[in-house]
């Protein structure tokens, strides 16, 4: 399966994972506690990207217009600080996990590591499309267009009046 299907799955299946996630901390720790919690992760996580969002904001944009969309990923400065904030304002504790592991090093880059192999993954077991030839942007050049030759019937219209002799 794609790594956009399991994306769309993924988006489908987290909202009942969350509230199954806080139904299981309430459970532990108490509704009020774990209510506190839910909302103080979130509070936190606009604290961090208030505090820092710009900053990485800017050094995404560099590393982007240097090197383009290749630049994107967990270890370009600014990229996995911005996603874990932006992760710990959604409410729900498995994303505030995954927010706040972004912000620890160790836990980047086995995350990075695993995304990397899931993408090689999928695009390994991804069926092969004869009719797609992929190219470098230097091995190929836009032909203009030819102008479309017209047909004799095009040309001529033809005249449908009876003769009457």
């Amino acid at each position: 399966m794609s790594l956009v299907k399991w994306s769309f799955i993924g988006l489908l299946v987290l909202p009942a994972a969350e509230l199954v996630a806080f139904v299981l901390v309430a459970d532990q720790i108490g509704w009020l506690r774990a209510a506190v919690l839910f909302v103080g992760t979130s509070v936190l996580g606009v604290m961090l990207l208030r505090r820092s969002g710009r900053d990485n904001l800017n050094q995404l944009r560099t590393a982007f217009a240097r090197e383009g969309l290749r630049a994107v990923h967990l270890e370009t400065p600014g990229a996995a600080a911005m996603l874990g904030g932006i992760l710990l304002v959604f409410p729900g504790f498995i994303t505030d996990i995954v927010g706040a592991a972004l912000f620890v090093p160790t836990a980047r880059r086995w995350l990075a590591g695993g995304l990397a192999r899931l993408a090689s993954r999928s695009r390994a077991t991804s069926p092969h499309d004869d009719r797609t030839i992929d190219l470098d942007p230097t091995d190929w050049h836009r032909i203009p267009d030819r102008p479309r030759r017209r047909r004799k019937s095009e040309a001529e219209p033809r005249s449908h009046t009876n003769h009457v002799k």
